[in-house]
């Protein structure tokens, strides 16, 4: 066997072909494929055998959460689905018309969805991924039809409390249909618990979309988090995407957008903070794959003492992607002498008549900006807080919704 992750268990839907063949597909991408080590290029910075080699357990009493464990008030800025521990909560999700929002479980049961599931990655590429695909049992399909828009944004919480030593595996789909407009929310958020949280979100954005995607990742600092963002984007369509971290023990965020038509656009913000003894890893791959297709990364970082970080964040532009453009920034910020960054931008052009452009920088603290607020009354923990959060400030002024802007904030 490949690893303790890989488990022989009794699924949901086991018995039915269709879902039978996605796991089976799935489980033989990963036992072609391998877990990444060391010699892997895209992994090289991010050490798993510690993930591989933990015999996590794997929870699969039921489908749907039905308890009490997630009882909230009701709020009129988000449209809020809870997931407790890595299980969808039982609750009626009130939408306005033209939205849809579906347990995956229901989804696999009625195979409306299916042809969606694995389409938007390569499987044997990403190996997480697949070992997400060989427990395909949790998470939701949102779907947004023809012309749907709303300014109610959609909140899923994911909650997780006593899961120590737990394998989470969660798949979404997100489906925005021809001109449709949608604001999704994802939010991690976890106590002192060591539980493995391994996320897939495939996306795809029809003619005109336009989907504004939003994480926020902070989970314990004992916690493992691997997620893989797979998204296709027809004409016209706009991704956005805006990521903050902080504080996870294994962090990785990797997203793949395939430019796929004419005016296709993507735009990937990234804020974290890298805290003492964890890991943050944010890998993007943008491919231009036609003419006229346009994509910007900005990613800014708060690096403290003894935390490492890596950034890899690639452009495709294919050879008859002509008149596209790509631009790629990072700006890293160090609070200590013995943080670790590894910063590999790459850019891979086939075409002529492009624009394109990344770039990278690092720095320290002022220490006369330090000074000034101390002589001012302001103790040294407090005065570094407010030149780290001045740091990343400006990526925040990309969110243009003040409710949003307010959950990110806390």
């Amino acid at each position: 066997m490949l690893s303790p992750l890989v488990k022989d268990i009794e699924l949901f839907l086991n018995d039915k072909p269709s879902i039978y063949a996605l796991r089976k597909k799935a489980k033989d991408a990963l036992l072609k494929s391998g877990f990444p080590s060391s010699k892997t290029e895209e992994w090289k910075y991010t050490n798993v055998q510690q993930i591989i080699q933990t015999n996590y357990q794997i929870d699969t009493t039921n489908q749907i959460c039905s308890h009490h464990c997630c009882d909230h008030l009701p709020t009129q800025d988000f449209i809020e689905i809870h997931f407790c521990n890595g299980k969808i909560h039982l609750e009626e999700i009130k939408t306005p018309p033209g939205l849809n929002i579906i347990p995956l479980p229901i989804v696999l049961y009625e195979n409306e969805y299916k042809n969606y599931i694995f389409n938007s990655f390569d499987l044997e590429k990403h190996p997480f991924a697949a070992l997400n695909g060989i427990y395909l049992e949790q998470g939701l399909c949102i779907h947004a039809e023809k012309d749907f828009h709303s300014s109610t944004p959609i909140l899923i919480k994911y909650k997780f409390d006593n899961c120590d030593n737990q394998q989470l595996n969660i798949h979404n789909l997100f489906i925005l249909e021809k001109n449709a407009q949608l604001n999704i929310i994802e939010d991690f958020s976890t106590t002192n618990t060591s539980n493995f949280t391994n996320t897939v979100n495939e996306i795809y954005l029809k003619a005109s979309a336009h989907l504004e995607h939003y994480k926020k990742l902070s989970e314990s600092p004992n916690g493992i988090h691997i997620a893989l963002n797979g998204v296709k984007v027809h004409e016209k369509a706009f991704y956005k995407q805006f990521y903050f971290s902080e504080g996870t023990q294994i962090s990785r965020q990797e997203t793949i957008v395939n430019l796929e038509q004419k005016e296709a656009q993507a735009e990937i913000y990234s804020a974290y903070k890298a805290t003492r003894q964890t890991l943050t890893d944010i890998t993007t791959n943008i491919n231009h794959i036609i003419e006229q297709t346009y994509s910007s990364q900005y990613a800014k970082a708060v690096l403290e003492d003894d935390s490492s970080a890596t950034f890899q964040g690639k452009i495709y532009i294919a050879p008859n992607a002509v008149k596209s453009s790509g631009t790629q920034l990072h700006k890293a910020l160090y609070l200590g002498k013995t943080a670790t960054l590894n910063c590999k931008p790459e850019l891979e052009i086939y075409a002529d008549d492009v624009k394109c452009s990344h770039g990278a920088s690092s720095g320290e603290l002022d220490k006369e900006q330090i000074f000034y607020l101390q002589s001012r009354g302001i103790d040294k923990k407090e005065a570094l807080k407010i030149l780290t959060t001045a740091h990343l400030e400006e990526l925040f002024s990309f969110i243009s919704n003040p409710k949003i802007k307010n959950l990110f904030s806390k």
